[in-house]
């Protein structure tokens, strides 16, 4: 007998690695029903002293009991109308739970039945996966290892999407921002008074660009915003900041490393989130030396263009 206890922390389970859980379970369930079949046609021609059982009275049963967001409750043992709804209502689903059994009998000649029973329990929400899991035997040992392969292979929560946010968003904002910026503020320099102050204090170009960029890029932004919305740690009070009378409130890392990312409900879309957050990033860094060198060159030019004129 081997008892164990597996806690899913700071890990992204898919609905992918959910659903090849599923499917290995049924796998071996079907596996299971024919051994026990051929066996019973093998032993009929023997006495029971001289029967050999690896599957005797086979009884595999895959339960699930789902809650769903508006409120709805659906508990079956059919294996096919559980994956139904898995698939087809995937994002409604808040909570579910899932008992797998396996028991049977093994028999050697002359020997008396050995009774054989394995269990799986997991308790699936969108923030935590517990297993519970009571071997007996060997017969499911494929799908115990396979959840701990999945497990352990899992990418982690707390990545770099996460743990890099600040200088991520600042990239992307600064390259939405700038161009749209720096042709604005050049505009200015046929207005007599600017065109004088470019003159006279050479970085307020460049400075009053980057300004505005990041003003202009953080309005342009409401996309990542989006994107980091389901993601990212909740905020934790810290304490209150005399000098400025407000509150401090910081990521709770802690509570978000603990528990897990299963993209079931309104995880769904996260790990495309993610993706997409990486093409932005990707797309705009690119952005950012041609830009930074455009305003060199529009800096230097409205200083000329002040001086002389």
């Amino acid at each position: 007998m081997h008892n164990d206890t597996i806690k899913v922390a700071n890990k992204i389970i898919t609905d992918n690695d959910l659903e090849n859980i599923f499917i290995k379970m049924n796998e071996v369930i079907n596996e299971m029903n024919k051994i026990c079949k051929n066996e019973d046609f093998q032993n009929e021609r023997y006495e029971r002293e001289y029967q050999t059982w690896t599957a005797k009275n086979f009884e595999g049963k895959i339960k699930t009991f789902i809650d769903l967001y508006d409120d709805t409750q659906i508990s079956t043992e059919s294996y096919g109308e559980f994956m139904t709804l898995f698939n087809t209502r995937i994002r409604e689903i808040k909570y579910m739970t899932i008992y797998y059994s396996l028991s049977y009998y093994t028999q050697k000649p002359g020997e008396n039945d050995i009774y054989n029973s394995s269990s799986i329990k997991m308790e699936i929400s969108e923030t935590k996966m517990n297993i519970s899991v009571k071997l007996d035997g060997n017969k499911m040992d494929e799908v115990y290892q396979l959840i701990k392969n999945i497990i352990l292979n899992a990418p982690e929560r707390y990545d770099r999407i996460i743990k890099k946010k600040s200088s991520i968003t600042t990239k992307i904002t600064f390259a939405l921002g700038i161009i749209p910026s720096m042709a604005l503020l050049f505009l200015l320099i046929f207005v007599p008074t600017i065109r004088e102050l470019y003159a006279t204090s050479f970085v307020m170009y460049p400075i009053g660009s980057l300004l505005l960029g990041f003003f202009l890029g953080s309005i342009f932004n409401g996309q990542l915003d989006k994107l980091y919305e389901n993601i990212v740690p909740k905020k934790k009070y810290k304490g209150y900041d005399r000098d400025s009378g407000k509150s401090i409130y910081v990521d709770d890392v802690d509570s978000y490393t603990e528990n897990s990312e299963i993209i079931i409900g309104k995880n769904i879309d996260n790990i495309r989130n993610r993706e997409e957050i990486k093409r932005l990033e990707t797309k705009y860094s690119k952005y950012i030396p041609y830009e930074l060198l455009a305003l060199l060159i529009t800096s230097i030019i409205v200083v000329i263009v002040g001086i002389l004129m």
